[in-house]
This record gives structure tokens, sequence and C-alpha cells, in this order.
């Protein structure tokens, strides 16, 4: 909406001295919008995998992509630290190198990803009943020593 308007604005025969304070909005408005889309994805790729990388028996099957994820959350925890400090979206935004330090952590969350999904399709290679279950039954029978979890799926 904000964006809208101030487009209206920059359109607007009226806006002569204003103008450099409206171009000014736009392109922080244009720069929250860009920060905080990334900033959502990487968010929701982090909480996914943290439950798996943090908590389970995956961390000792998969340890080199273990220790690349550590440091992605490290960096996102540090991150959100620093963003708590700073109440107003366009400080928390603004700051240095915040739109490239998301892209880098979005980046090394998909390899992440792609690491466990590769795991995940080597052990339906191996076991080809797997197909028929999801990622997340997968990761909790692998993730498990016990063999009864594996029953109510047969």
């Amino acid at each position: 909406d904000n964006s809208v308007n101030l487009q209206s604005m920059s359109a607007s025969q009226f806006v002569g001295p204003f103008l450099e304070q409206v171009q000014r909005w736009e392109k922080s408005l244009s720069l929250i919008s860009e920060v905080v889309e990334v900033w959502m994805v990487v968010q929701r790729k982090w909480m996914y995998l943290e439950g798996i990388f943090i908590g389970g028996d995956i961390r000792s099957q998969l340890p080199e992509e273990s220790k690349k994820f550590d440091i992605i959350d490290k960096a996102f925890k540090k991150m959100m630290v620093d963003t708590a400090k700073k109440t107003n979206v366009l400080e928390a935004c603004s700051v240095a190198n915040r739109l490239q330090e998301l892209q880098m952590l979005s980046t090394g969350l998909e390899k992440c990803q792609k690491s466990l999904n590769d795991y995940l399709d080597s052990k339906r290679n191996a076991f080809p009943r797997f197909f028929f279950i999801s990622d997340d039954e997968l990761l909790s029978i692998l993730g498990s020593s016990e063999a009864t979890c594996v029953q109510e799926h047969m």
C-alpha cells in the first residue's frame, strides 16, 4: 500500500519540493520488502532444518552437513539477537550487507536441504518401500534406533 502511495505521489505534478524525499522512501520501502521476503524464506528453511540437524541422530549420519548447518545456525541466531535490539524495521533491514547475508544463508540452507534429500534418496534406493512414505516419516524412521517405529508404516 505504502509503495503504491509513494508511486502515485512521485507521479503527481506537485511532488517538486518533496521529490528527493519520496524517492528516498521508495528506495527504503523497496529494500525493506526485499529483505523481509528473503528473511521469511530463510526463517522457513531454518525452522525445518533445525529440527532435523540439531536434535536427531541425523547429525551422526550427516556430519559434514551438520557442521555447515551449525555455522548457518550460529549466524542466523546472531542476526536475530542483533535484530531484537533494533525495534525499527528500517534500521534492522538497512544494516550493512543484511540482504547479501540473508541470501548467503538461504543458499547455504538450500545446500543442506539438497544434501539431506540426496541422503534420503540413497536410503529409498536401498529400500524401495521408503518411496511410499514422506520425507518427515522417513527421517523419523532413520533417526530412531527402535525397530518398532518402522512397523506403523508397514
